[in-house]
């Protein structure tokens, strides 16, 4: 029955937390690809901690951004060690590894249209500006405001206002003036 309480547990902590908990890691992860996997590990790590002793419900999102904050530092100090390969390598079809890698984001809730998304989504995550996918998921995802972007990334709100609408120009330039972005 304690198998139970604790999935009926988790589940309410997950539902309560994990648009927040997303949002914090996509702002201090250093590539927005990293934030699937470190969201995972960071649900795994607390469902193996509500099995192992009570957490008290009172800071709980304070406890998940710990967990998270560990995952994170934890995953790039790993990538570092490992030195691995880039996802900017190509393969023997000259193809490059980050054009065949799964993206496992659920990002059906923006603004623009789903068919449109997975072209914009692909082209937004190869800038060498990994603040720009960030600013568009908070942006037109999580419908954050320009200033409470720029608290979250330290950045000014000129810098974020400038991302958005030079990568919007950029985007109609390069996809047509037929789908309005902006």
């Amino acid at each position: 029955m304690t198998g139970q309480n604790n999935l009926n547990k988790f589940n309410k902590i997950y539902e309560n937390t994990y648009n927040d908990i997303l949002k914090y890691i996509i702002v201090k992860c250093h590539n927005v690809n990293d934030a699937n996997d470190i969201i995972q590990d960071t649900y795994l790590e607390f469902w193996k901690l509500l099995n192992e002793k009570e957490i008290v419900e009172k800071n709980i999102k304070s406890f998940l951004i710990g967990i998270a904050s560990n995952k994170i530092k934890k995953h790039y100090s790993l990538l570092k060690r490992l030195k691995t390969i880039s996802i900017f390598s190509k393969n023997k079809n000259n193809i490059e590894l980050i054009d065949i890698l799964e993206d496992d984001l659920n990002i059906e809730e923006l603004i623009i249209k789903q068919k449109d998304w997975t072209t914009i989504w692909t082209f937004l995550k190869k800038k060498k500006n990994q603040d720009i996918p960030k600013i568009f998921i908070l942006y037109y995802r999580y419908e954050m405001t320009i200033k409470e972007i720029s608290k979250q990334l330290q950045k000014s709100e000129s810098y974020i206002k400038n991302n958005i609408y030079r990568t919007l120009k950029e985007l109609n330039d390069n996809f047509g003036k037929e789908n309005n972005y902006d």
